[in-house]
């Protein structure tokens, strides 16, 4: 991965050679390489640093949702009322993934601070699920869930096969 003046993003590159050669996800590597750019984009546009720039979250989100793609021509977003939003929220939360894996990519090789994890994901146990879906040995089991996440529409699923009639 390359920024705008050609320069190796040394530790996106490392990420994604990583989900691509080491785990042998190659399926997913255009997708989380797309996500990583969308969130290397807003960090310079936004001057943040990206090793610092999880604990606003919540503002990249909102960039997500109303910013436009390359063929955008305006980089300030004002969304004004009844205005279409560019990204959905399945597609934004993809992005938001992949984003946070690339943040435990980074916190793992020491690229990033460890407090970075406390800005993407909220400890958890299991006591909120159903008893079927907690351990059998009783005991309390704890878990990461991720602070940023939106919610997706239920959509229907017509499952009429109408060539049949």
């Amino acid at each position: 991965m390359v920024d705008d003046e050609l320069a190796v993003v040394e530790e996106a590159d490392r990420f994604l050679r990583e989900l691509r050669l080491a785990r042998g996800r190659a399926e997913t590597t255009k997708a989380y390489a797309e996500a990583v750019v969308l969130f290397l984009t807003w960090c310079a546009n936004s001057r943040r640093e990206w090793r610092t720039a999880a604990r606003d979250m919540g503002l990249f989100m909102l960039w997500l949702k109303w910013t436009p793609g390359n063929g955008g021509q305006r980089r300030v977003v004002v969304p004004g009322p009844g205005a279409k939003p560019v990204r959905g929220e399945s597609r934004i939360n993809k992005v938001l993934t992949a984003v946070r894996m690339f943040f435990v990519h980074a916190v793992v090789n020491k690229a990033a601070p460890t407090w970075v994890l406390e800005q993407i994901y909220e400890l958890g146990d299991d006591r909120d699920l159903p008893q079927e879906a907690r351990g059998e040995s009783g005991a309390m089991r704890y878990r990461m869930r991720a602070r940023h996440r939106l919610q997706e529409p239920e959509t229907t699923i017509d499952r009429r096969v109408d060539w049949l009639l």
